[in-house]
């Protein structure tokens, strides 16, 4: 879980005997609410140190980046004084001013999920630096004032958000195998052949460095798409060496982020309004979508799409309350967080074909779920010939093809509900 967001402007102090004193000014500090001990301005060297701090702002200034009008980027890794990773974000302003903006986490959390939260935290912090910078050059306090509030508020809505993102249900576990490059190696090797977990980690390294299998493999696990279990391996007579021992990996089940009708709302319009416009507008949408549509032969793009969407705290809670009711377009209800964008959340599902609008016999607009988004689970019949041939052509053992085989019949009963 997150731990706070500190933002800092880093100044060089000139001592009276000439010396410069750097140093880290905070400019806002918001922690996480704890029921435990609570963090504050006065304490929180025991999440985070000067020298990691340092060693932080390091990170970000010795690469080769240019500076020519300004640069950021973005650091992730762990600590060294204390037990947390971060995501850091460097700004540089064109006049040299420089900020650092650090994001804490637990050693366990799954960071790369939040990373947008972050980077969408980080643009618009870039305006509110600047703005900072030339409200201090011409000491305007009233802006000064008013930056710095703004910057409070961005600061605990990204807490907020990645609170929200990390209570995840199934549906969202989904979705995180779709929205993670290393997760998309990970079912794609598997679709192909078992593997062993350091193979898998080989595999991973060239996409990232230091890939976490356990980590990343959660979901799958979780969602009973792929069982793990250990290879006694096979002694090579001439040698006596043991190949092809470990933990290896199997696929039991394949996954599709796909759409279906959203059978609650079509029976509501037909109850209740079955013989007006509002019903058969959205009748024929639905059956106009669903007749051109395959999963099967959904592209991974889409799905990628797709899963982005259901990771977005507020899109997502959108979507859960469309999945019960429609609304006309100009009374859409202001239940999501204060700092949502319905406007933005309607386009950005709408141009998904998520939700449309229907007319009425008044010709009022109405908002409606047109395509729900559900995980189809299949079972990967089409991996028991590949399992044949890697083992005809010794590409794995007998023992590995017997598990693989083994594991398909006994998850092949298995249900996964949504």
């Amino acid at each position: 879980m997150i731990q706070g967001i500190l933002a800092y402007q880093f100044i060089l102090n000139q001592k009276e005997t000439g010396e410069i004193e750097p140093e880290f000014k905070p400019i806002q500090l918001v922690f996480k609410k704890r029921e435990e001990k609570q963090y504050s301005k006065d304490n929180y060297s025991e999440l985070i140190v000067q020298n990691d701090i340092f060693a932080i702002f390091y990170q970000h200034t010795t690469g080769v980046y240019t500076t020519a009008g300004g640069y950021s980027n973005f650091y992730s890794g762990r600590l060294k004084e204390t037990s947390y990773h971060v995501i850091s974000y460097f700004k540089q302003e064109a006049e040299g001013s420089q900020f650092l903006t650090i994001s804490l986490f637990e050693l366990d959390d799954e960071i790369e999920i939040y990373e947008e939260i972050i980077k969408s935290m980080a643009k618009k912090l870039d305006l509110m630096f600047e703005t900072l910078i030339r409200a201090k050059n011409t000491r305007q306090l009233t802006l000064i004032t008013n930056v710095n509030s703004q910057i409070l508020d961005e600061l605990k809505l990204a807490i907020f958000q990645v609170e929200r993102l990390s209570r995840l249900d199934k549906l969202q576990k989904a979705a995180l195998i779709f929205n993670s490059n290393e997760r998309l190696v990970i079912l794609k090797t598997l679709k192909e052949v078992p593997i062993s977990k350091r193979e898998m980690k080989k595999k991973l390294e060239a996409i990232k460095a230091n890939p976490n299998v356990d980590i990343l493999i959660e979901p799958f696990l979780e969602l009973n798409l792929i069982r793990r279990d250990w290879i006694k391996g096979e002694r090579d007579k001439r040698t006596g060496r043991i190949t092809n021992q470990g933990e290896y990996l199997f696929l039991t089940k394949d996954i599709i982020l796909s759409r279906v009708p959203n059978v609650t709302i079509l029976n509501r319009l037909k109850e209740k309004e079955g013989k007006t416009k509002l019903y058969s507008n959205y009748y024929n949408k639905v059956i106009e979508f669903f007749s051109n549509y395959d999963p099967l032969q959904i592209n991974e793009k889409d799905q990628i799409k797709l899963a982005a969407t259901l990771l977005n705290p507020d899109i997502y809670d959108f979507i859960n309350l469309l999945r019960t009711n429609y609304y006309p377009l100009d009374k859409i209800p202001k239940i999501l967080s204060q700092w949502a964008d319905s406007e933005e959340i309607i386009e950005t599902l709408r141009d998904l074909d998520v939700v449309t609008e229907v007319k009425d016999d008044k010709d009022r607009s109405w908002l409606v779920l047109l395509t729900d988004i559900k995980p189809l689970i299949i079972f990967p019949e089409y991996i028991l010939p590949k399992i044949r041939e890697a083992f005809t052509t010794n590409f794995i053992t007998k023992e590995i093809a017997k598990k693989a085989y083994d594991l398909l019949e006994v998850t092949y009963p298995e249900k996964v509900e949504f």
